[in-house]
């Protein structure tokens, strides 16, 4: 790695109407390899495509003027794993190392001049503002911006290396640099259709919007979603024979779990499937057949509780799987625009 020389540009020489520091973006890229991250790309404030998260942005860093995206690569046979813990326990890891490298970055570019902000891969987030919008920074848009991939169908950031298997996150820095990425002109999503098949909710359709709250209901069970729940469920309850109708003792240990260390997804099987990519595409392309009967087939077949609100499409869904314990959820709510 080059020396830190020659990498700020003076304000008077670039065409920045303020007096913030300006970056190479070459450098800027190879600052963030070197720190860790597998893939990295930057977006302008300015951009018309940001309209609707900028004051957000603002709000958590009025100097902001760039957006750094992140992308951390997933291991894919731990998100495959039939042993759902596993996933759960590779997404929190890549947090904490999205989160290190962040860390590290700001300090090398303070060194340099710039100030900036560190923005959380996942949680904590700002629940001052629940049941609304308790993030303030969009990775997925950010990385769909700065040219690090598109949303596929299963509504997952696919980038044509690491395919879907990839932490999120992002960086709010002062500086302008001298060069911004554009959106990817080919999304490497393929439409197998492999992720609205294996949803055991049909959250996803390759015609409808993505169902958000369906998809919360059943995969964020062991959030603030089946929390709520529980509390009703608590407050309902005469004595703890009829909480145990309504909250079974493993889902209890789940909820403990979740509440003791850190979440427990319930799914992500979307994410799992996925052969897009050249990550996603090992063991996919020439070998379908096997693919889909070692990697979709165990999870769409796989015994489980399923969390549905009553009368919904996710139920009827639910129910044409014999393999699914089918739960009605005593509690749901509309997220906030």
């Amino acid at each position: 790695m080059q020396a830190d020389t020659h990498t700020v540009i003076e304000p008077a020489a670039n065409a920045a109407t303020d007096d913030a520091p300006v970056l190479e973006a070459a450098f800027l890229k190879a600052l963030c390899l070197e720190a860790g991250a597998g893939d990295a790309g930057f977006v302008e404030l300015e951009r018309p495509a940001l309209d609707f998260e900028r004051e957000d942005i603002l709000q958590v860093f009025p100097g902001a003027r760039t957006v750094a995206a992140l992308v951390f690569p997933l291991n894919p046979e731990n998100m495959r794993s039939r042993v759902r813990n596993m996933s759960s326990s590779e997404f929190h890891n890549a947090s904490e190392e999205a989160a290190e490298v962040s860390r590290k970055l700001l300090r090398r570019l303070n060194r340099l001049g710039v100030r900036g902000v560190a923005v959380p891969a996942d949680f904590p987030m700002d629940m001052s503002r629940y049941p609304g919008k308790i993030w303030h920074v969009s990775h997925k848009i950010m990385a769909v911006q700065a040219g690090l991939g598109h949303m596929g169908i299963n509504r997952l950031v696919i980038h044509p290396e690491f395919g879907n298997f990839v932490r999120l996150t992002s960086l709010l820095l002062d500086a302008r640099l001298d060069a911004y990425g554009s959106p990817l002109e080919e999304n490497p999503c393929i439409r197998c259709g492999l992720c609205t098949a294996v949803c055991p909710v049909g959250a996803i359709s390759r015609d409808k919007p993505f169902d958000l709250m369906t998809c919360m209901t059943h995969a964020y069970r062991d959030n603030s979603v089946g929390f709520t729940d529980m509390l009703g469920a608590l407050v309902a309850s005469k004595d703890m024979a009829a909480f145990g109708e309504r909250f079974n003792e493993r889902e209890i240990a789940s909820m403990w779990q979740s509440l003791m260390y850190k979440m427990n997804y319930r799914c992500g099987y979307c994410m799992s499937v996925c052969p897009a990519g050249k990550a996603g595409g090992m063991g996919y392309l020439g070998s379908e057949k096997q693919f889909v009967r070692e990697v979709f087939t165990p999870l769409r077949d796989r015994k489980e509780e399923v969390y549905v609100a009553q009368g919904s499409p996710a139920e009827a869904r639910a129910r044409k799987n014999p393999n699914k314990n089918v739960r009605v959820v005593g509690y749901t709510r509309e997220r906030k625009q």
